[in-house]
C-alpha cells in the first residue's frame, strides 16, 4: 500500500479560523480544468501521464497567476490551507474550487493526496 504523502496542512487559516474537516484526496482523484492541464503540461506532464489523471475538456482555460508564490511556499515547507473540493457528477473524482496551485504543485513535488475541504 502506497504511503500517504501531503503537504502540510495549517492549524489556522490565514484569516485566522481554524482548518477544520480535513480529508486527504490522492491527486488522481482530481479532474484537472485546462488552466491546470496547461500548467501540468509545462511543469509536471510526465507525473500526470503516469498517474492517468482525467482532464475537463469544455471549461474555460484560466492561467495559474500566482505559481511562483506557492511554488516558493512548497519550497520552504509552509503549512498551507486545506484545498477546497466539489465531487465531480456522480463520480468518485473532484473538482476544485479553490486551490488549483497547490493542486498542482503537489503533482509536481511528488504527493499522493492533498489535504481538502469537501463541499456538496
Amino acid at each position: 500500500m502506497e504511503e500517504k504523502t501531503y503537504y502540510s496542512v495549517a492549524n489556522l487559516k490565514e484569516n485566522g479560523l481554524e482548518n477544520k474537516d480535513i480529508t486527504y484526496i490522492p491527486l488522481e482523484k482530481i479532474v484537472l480544468d485546462p488552466g491546470m492541464e496547461f500548467a501540468g503540461r509545462q511543469f509536471c506532464h510526465e507525473i500526470l501521464k503516469t498517474k492517468k489523471v482525467k482532464t475537463l475538456r469544455d471549461g474555460l482555460e484560466t492561467n495559474l497567476y500566482k505559481w511562483d508564490k506557492v511554488s516558493k511556499d512548497f519550497i520552504e515547507k509552509k503549512e498551507m490551507d486545506p484545498v477546497k473540493l466539489c465531487r465531480f457528477k456522480k463520480t468518485d473524482y473532484y473538482t476544485v474550487i479553490d486551490g488549483r496551485h497547490r493542486c498542482m504543485l503537489s503533482f509536481y513535488h511528488g504527493y499522493s493526496h492533498i489535504g481538502a475541504n469537501l463541499f456538496v
